[in-house]
């Protein structure tokens, strides 16, 4: 009920509530959940059976549910704060709690979760446990992306000793690294291979964005860096993003640097580097749809992050399925126009709620 309340767009404990129990005679729901009758507990009780859920059951059904959607062969992999969870409230003084997302960046769906307490564990802590879980990574050859702060020599050759690939993105954390990228590229006459979008439409905070990917790999070798700390470096990738204000032609450049332990050519890497802010487009998502940082949850916020997450995963496949399909009144299928119709049409959502989504 929980989750069917979230797909229509009550995003409160109060908003929820006052669903379920406007809704306890709902026929369609009744047929959904195959129930004659529903029994709604009061509002103390439904609010203590979220904080008190076993969040690491709760998170086993959530991956059973989306793994067959997944071929887990790009993942994308970042934190977000539960901003909702960052105050010091009547139930505990623990503050800044977040979770790991992890992004099948094919398909556009979070497929499982770590949950992160600030006094008990980083971001890096729980990549590494991460890494280690074969519940979730029990293939080879999965790609992974993440920001600068997880570019660490421990995190990426674990990745590497599995036999699995990643593009990590380099920044001052790591400023000898960062450096040393620098002056191995600067030593070449010309990169191994080049792509520039100059030609492209993409548009970022209301202007043009183009890029141009230099890689550099050492043709004769597999290795073309040497690093005391990461091993199996066998990619070095410039990115040079250009931003033009469409009205008053300002002109703002800025260059990124990232490293690989895999050799492609540089379209491929600037359509693996593109897929990456996909995880930060679902966070967006969460904000936007399901205003997770407006969220306020004193105590035990993953429960309903978790079911967050399953009703931004169930928009996000139903878009998958219907993107190029006038299937909505607005004749739009965006995420906005799906959440919109969940909300005034109950056939709406419980035909999101039980479609198979090509399976």
């Amino acid at each position: 009920m929980t989750l069917f309340a979230l797909i229509k767009g009550n995003t409160t404990f109060k908003d929820i509530y006052s669903w379920m129990t406007y809704n306890e005679n709902n026929e369609i729901l009744k047929s959904v959940f195959e129930k004659e009758s529903f029994t709604i507990p009061s509002k103390s009780t439904y609010h203590r059976l979220l904080i008190n859920t076993d969040n690491n059951a709760l998170e086993k059904v959530f991956r059973d549910f989306f793994f067959g959607f997944t071929t887990q062969e790009n993942v994308a992999i970042d934190g977000k704060w539960l901003r909702g969870s960052d105050i010091n409230g009547q139930y505990t003084r623990e503050r800044h709690k977040a979770i790991l997302n992890i992004l099948d960046k094919d398909i556009k769906i979070v497929f499982a979760h770590k949950f992160l307490d600030k006094k008990k564990s980083s971001e890096i802590t729980a990549l590494k446990e991460v890494l280690q879980d074969n519940d979730i990574f029990s293939d080879e050859q999965q790609i992974f992306s993440f920001d600068a702060l997880l570019t660490q020599s421990e995190i990426l050759d674990t990745i590497d000793e599995q036999g699995n690939s990643y593009i990590a993105k380099l920044k001052d954390n790591q400023k000898n690294l960062k450096e040393k990228a620098i002056t191995t590229i600067e030593e070449f006459n010309e990169p191994s291979d080049i792509i520039n979008d100059e030609d492209s439409y993409l548009t970022e905070h209301n202007k043009r964005v183009s890029r141009k990917v230099e890689v550099f790999q050492n043709k004769s070798a597999d290795l073309v860096m040497l690093h005391e700390n990461f091993n199996n470096i066998q990619s070095l990738i410039k990115v040079t993003k250009t931003l033009t204000s469409p009205i008053t032609g300002e002109v703002t450049i800025t260059q990124q640097y990232l490293m690989a332990n895999f050799k492609t050519t540089a379209k491929e890497f600037h359509q693996k580097i593109l897929q990456h802010w996909r995880v930060e487009t679902y966070h967006y998502h969460l904000d936007m749809l399901m205003e997770e940082d407006d969220h306020i949850a004193h105590k035990e916020p993953f429960s309903i992050a978790i079911l967050r997450s399953f009703s931004v995963n169930l928009y996000q496949l139903f878009l998958n399925e219907n993107k190029d399909k006038k299937v909505l009144p607005t004749g739009k299928t965006i995420m906005a126009d799906i959440k919109r119709a969940c909300k005034y049409r109950d056939d709406f959502s419980a035909e999101l709620f039980e479609q198979e989504y090509g399976l």
